[in-house]
């Protein structure tokens, strides 16, 4: 059975993530927001670094129908940004999650993949 990726990397010549250190791997993305700013000058899809963890977060306001104003409140603040294998996966996949762990569409607003600029 010849699968998604399988297409892609036969008309595209796109090469799948082949070991566990780039499935784990997040993408490459420049941080937009630090601590140190004004707590006033953060916006939905601002990026920064932990600085436990050392992994990259991104700030996120739901801005989908699927959320209620209490719960968009609720859920608005940081997220882990998902791993490269993630993204692969829901690149080729008819569902993709919210940072809420929601499963939409991939070109949800909420999608992760729509919130990092990948559709």
């Amino acid at each position: 059975m010849t699968t998604a990726i399988d297409i892609a990397k036969t008309i595209f010549g796109y090469e799948p993530i082949d070991t566990q250190e780039d499935y784990d791997a997040q993408p490459d993305l420049p941080t937009t927001w630090s601590t140190s700013d004004k707590a006033g000058s953060l916006k939905p899809g601002d990026i920064t670094r932990d600085k436990r963890s050392g992994r990259l977060r991104l700030y996120w306001e739901p801005v989908g129908d699927n959320y209620t104003s209490d719960e968009k409140e609720d859920l608005s603040g940081f997220y882990e940004i998902p791993c490269m294998g993630e993204l692969e996966e829901w690149s080729f996949d008819s569902l993709a999650l919210t940072p809420a762990e929601d499963s939409v569409e991939p070109d949800h607003p909420d999608s992760w993949l729509r919130l990092l600029g990948m559709i």
